[in-house]
């Protein structure tokens, strides 16, 4: 029972830090990398457009990072329930922490580089420019499509990372389901 709500407590700290962090970042990131305008003196001017499109980016940064860490948290709830069996504690904290910054970085770069390819594509609009004029029909449209890669990307990420999750031997007895222990 300990042992489970030691874990229950870690995997709610860590989703706390992950979503702070996710939010974080991709804010900073967003504010950075893109040269079309200010991102917050634009936020300060009011500007709804380019609002809603940093709002639908924040969200689906959360959702790519969401999917990809259950398998981690799953990973080291195992190694914690095995009694040694499965990994090492410095084993599955390296893999924990790579993993990790695996799906942030795969978060950041795939939203990033979706925007900037539909950016490409839509050459009869400068999304940038309308985004600084004030357009929120432009914000939505990108916010949209933000969501959307965001949501194909969260699934890809969650295989990605549980394929990447080392597995337990074959007929171990790790993760056997003990009822009413």
């Amino acid at each position: 029972m300990t042992v489970r709500i030691l874990l229950s407590l870690f995997e709610f700290l860590l989703t706390i830090g992950l979503a702070v962090g996710v939010v974080y970042v991709n804010y900073r990131l967003a504010i950075r990398t893109n040269s079309d305008y200010d991102a917050e003196q634009e936020l300060k001017n009011k500007n709804v457009g380019i609002a809603i499109l940093l709002a639908a980016s924040l969200f689906a940064a959360g959702m790519i990072v969401r999917n990809g860490i259950f398998p981690v948290v799953s990973m080291v709830r195992l190694a914690f329930t095995s009694d040694g069996a499965y990994l090492q504690p410095w084993q599955v904290a390296g893999v924990a922490v790579l993993q990790i910054l695996l799906v942030f970085a795969a978060a950041v770069f795939s939203l990033s580089v979706s925007l900037r390819l539909f950016g490409r594509l839509t050459r009869s609009i400068q999304e940038g420019k309308e985004l600084k004029a004030g357009n929120p029909a432009v914000g939505i449209v990108l916010a949209a499509v933000v969501l959307v890669i965001g949501l194909f990307v969260s699934d890809s990420m969650s295989s990605l990372t549980k394929a990447l999750v080392p597995q337990a031997p074959l007929g171990s007895t790790i993760g056997r389901v003990e009822i009413m222990r």
